[in-house]
């Protein structure tokens, strides 16, 4: 299922305070990409939010880690992040040390759309985070982590 923003806030609208995102503070759990995933997100703190990312490999161990932050740009928000194998090297080193960034470009209701990633909440404890994931030279396709908050 691929998620389109309906409608975009002006830009004298964007970014949404970061206080927008309050809602995501906590530990969520769910279903991720070949096994069970936990995200974690701070309350907002000192203009942003930050968090971190387990992905399991459906056998009893990690398959990746991340580590993410939503972060003012301009004016507008980026979602950053980070990979990590499970001994910690990092994904993006060997590609600079940059981390992978989704700027804001839309926001409806209770969808925000970054590009290439969209977090929509589905209640007060319910949340779906769509990943547009590219493999092996196929094309990229919408992926979701559907979760549940712990807490």
């Amino acid at each position: 299922m691929r998620l389109k923003p309906v409608v975009r806030r002006p830009a004298s609208n964007l970014p949404p305070p970061i206080a927008e995102f309050a809602w995501l503070t906590g530990q969520w759990q769910g279903d991720g990409y070949g096994g069970p995933a936990t995200e974690v997100y701070s309350a907002p703190q000192a203009g942003g939010i930050v968090g971190h990312f387990l992905q399991e490999d459906g056998k009893g161990g990690v398959l990746f880690y991340e580590l993410l932050q939503i972060v003012p740009r301009g004016r507008s928000l980026v979602y950053r992040l980070r990979h990590f194998n499970p001994d910690l090297t990092g994904w993006e080193d060997a590609r600079g040390g940059k981390a992978v960034e989704f700027p804001l470009v839309a926001v409806e209701g209770s969808r925000f759309f970054f590009d290439g990633l969209t977090l929509v909440r589905e209640g007060a404890d319910a949340l779906t985070v769509w990943v547009k994931i590219a493999e092996d030279g196929k094309p990229a396709t919408d992926v979701p982590f559907r979760y549940r908050r712990l807490r």
